[in-house]
This record gives C-alpha cells, structure tokens and sequence, in this order.
C-alpha cells in the first residue's frame, strides 16, 4: 500500500551559476606566449630549462633530505613533517606566483625586493648563494664516497675506481674531487643558463 502518487515529484530547480566548460584535450601551457603590459614569465628562459632546474633542485634535495629526516624523526613524525613541509611550499608558492603576477614582478629577486626592501633581497639572495654553495658540497663530498671510496671507523668501503683499477694517485678522493669540480661543477656554474 502506497500512500502519494507514483508520479515523479518535479525537482525545485536552484539557479546554478554558469560553469565554464574546460575541454580536458587542451594543452596546460599555451603554445605561445601572451604578452601583458610587457610581463614575460620566463623572461627569456625556455621552459625546459625550467623544467630541468626545478627537477634536479628537487630530486636533489629530496636525495639528501629525506632520509635523514626519516631517520631522525621516526616514520610517522617523518612522514607528517614532510607532509608538511610540502603544504608550506605549495603555499608559499602559490603567493609568489599570485603576488609576482599582481605587480607585474618577473624575477625571484624583484619579488623580494618589493616585499623585503634592499636590504631584504639582499639578505635572500645571499642565503641563496650560501645554499647553492653547501649544495655543490654536499654534492661533491658524495661523489667522493661513491666514486673514490671512504674510510669510516677503520673500515674502508672502495669506490668506483679502486674496484676497477686498485689504488692509484688518480682514484685517491683529492683528485677525483678535484677533477670533478675543474671538468663538471666549473663548466655547469659558468652557464648564464643552463638550457645551452
């Protein structure tokens, strides 16, 4: 026994608000460039070697930081700080971009000129500078250990070379270090972009 009718009842329609309709085959970056009030946004980098910058400065740190703070923190602890920290960023980036975008800003340092003043791009671009350097350290003390080997508590691990070659004046630490900053780091740091 039913008590109404059978009918369908007619839906209350609400005013809905227009949505645009995105067409999910569009590409995410256009194929050129718009300009805006003489506001480039690679201002003259090409987007790969953006692409390529961004990358290597992730996997990088991400290399060098994470298992350390796995291993400091615990898993948990770990795992919730670098969830964290990737929430802090992804704001921190999303500002950047809305502020630069809003004061036709097209520079990292610009940007923090106009937030900070002189002194504040100052102070950033030299921690800047001081990050990269203890970067390319960090770098090259690994490429030390791995390629020409390492003595820890009286136990020596071999490198690369010394497995292959035995222990010669060119497999020593010092000269692979050596060789490595004159013939890879130097070319590298000397680019005005590292796109060419």
């Amino acid at each position: 026994m039913t008590v109404g009718t059978l009918a369908p009842k007619a839906e209350s329609k609400k005013p809905r608000k227009k949505k645009e309709i995105v067409d999910e085959n569009a590409p995410l970056l256009p194929k050129t460039q718009e300009t805006d009030a003489e506001f480039h946004e690679f201002n003259g980098a090409s987007f790969s070697g953006a692409v390529f910058n961004l990358s290597t400065t992730v996997i990088g740190a991400g290399i060098m930081g994470l298992p350390a703070c796995v291993k400091k923190l615990g898993m948990v602890p770990g795992l919730l700080a670098i969830i964290l920290t990737a929430l802090l960023t992804e704001k921190a980036i999303e500002f950047m971009i809305r502020f630069s975008r809003a004061g036709n800003i097209s520079s990292y340092g610009s940007l923090m000129g106009d937030a900070f003043g002189k002194y504040g791009k100052a102070s950033v671009e030299l921690s800047i500078v001081i990050g990269n350097i203890g970067i390319l350290i960090v770098y090259m003390i690994i490429i030390g250990d791995v390629i020409s080997g390492t003595t820890s508590s009286g136990i020596h691990h071999a490198g690369i070379l010394e497995g292959w070659f035995g222990v010669h004046w060119w497999t020593g630490r010092t000269f692979v270090i050596v060789f490595t900053t004159l013939a890879v780091f130097a070319p590298l740091v000397s680019l005005k972009r590292i796109g060419e």
